[in-house]
């Protein structure tokens, strides 16, 4: 028998949160165990919540305390199932909806009621599962082979490195995840004789296989939106952590392969990026070069 939903105040029966679990998911899984629609689990916590996607992105604290008294259980709990300690620059990074998903973890979880969602399957810098590191698999279930099977080293570290930004707030000398963006800048098109020369990125001037995939069908996004699908991930992941080896001079180089308005929004970007002033050598070139 289906419990009944309490007007108001701690729910009877709480389901146990998954590690990595998605908060929005939680909720839901619970409006299909008290048999009421997700809208209405999610207001018998929060009256004036406005959406799924709005709590799992921009958790107050307030609105932690209140769920976590709902479900009883603690707001650090709560808080971590969403991604309200992401920063607000990470949030490009985060898919509407599920991108991809581990096998391995699919298969181990409880059938009872929907099939949970994971923070991890929404975050556009994962190549590897959060729990078990399995290789993931897009959503779609297609398995679209990677040709940067030999950058897997380096995007293994460049997952490293953003995810130590966006979850912890580390960093090293620059923003692992700013650096994806600028690698996602289109480059001077005299630099190849591609036909497509025009959908060129200066990531393919550090990965130049990249440079044959854009040369067909695909075009790769804009920096505004720098998630790619697994296949192509790699090569931006890989792009990242050798630049971010290689160092500020690095910038430099890159810079030197764009031209006109995009020369001058690299230097923008690279400068604010840096936070403290490079080597004067170095930021004359940002900006004169």
């Amino acid at each position: 028998m289906t419990p009944k939903l309490p007007r108001c105040g701690q729910l009877p029966v709480v389901l146990p949160p998954l590690t990595d679990g998605l908060l929005s998911s939680w909720i839901c899984r619970h409006a299909v165990f008290y048999g009421v629609l997700p809208v209405t689990m999610l207001r018998h916590c929060l009256a004036d919540a406005s959406a799924m996607r709005a709590i799992d992105l921009r958790l107050t604290a307030e609105q932690a305390a209140r769920i976590a008294h709902v479900f009883r259980t603690d707001a650090t709990v709560v808080r971590q199932m969403s991604f309200a300690n992401l920063s607000p620059e990470s949030h490009r990074w985060i898919a509407a909806k599920s991108m991809q998903f581990c096998a391995n973890c699919s298969r181990q979880a409880n059938s009872n009621g929907p099939e949970p969602v994971r923070r991890s399957q929404l975050l556009g810098w994962r190549l590897t599962c959060v729990q078990c590191g399995s290789p993931l698999f897009d959503s779609d279930k297609r398995a679209t082979p990677s040709p940067f099977a030999a950058y897997w080293t380096d995007a293994f570290e460049g997952q490293r490195l953003i995810d130590d930004e966006a979850e912890r707030g580390v960093r090293t000398w620059a923003s692992s995840t700013e650096l994806a963006r600028l690698l996602l800048m289109r480059r001077n098109p005299r630099t190849t004789h591609l036909k497509r020369s025009g959908n060129i990125r200066l990531l393919g001037a550090i990965v130049p296989e990249i440079d044959a995939v854009v040369d067909g069908a695909i075009s790769l996004p804009s920096p505004a939106n720098p998630i790619l699908p697994l296949w192509l991930r790699t090569a931006l992941l890989a792009g990242v952590s050798i630049v971010e080896r290689q160092g500020p001079a690095m910038l430099v180089w890159l810079q030197s392969n764009t031209i006109g308005q995009n020369r001058t929004r690299f230097s923008e970007l690279a400068t604010t990026m840096l936070g403290t002033p490079p080597e004067p050598t170095t930021l004359s070139l940002l900006q004169h070069n």
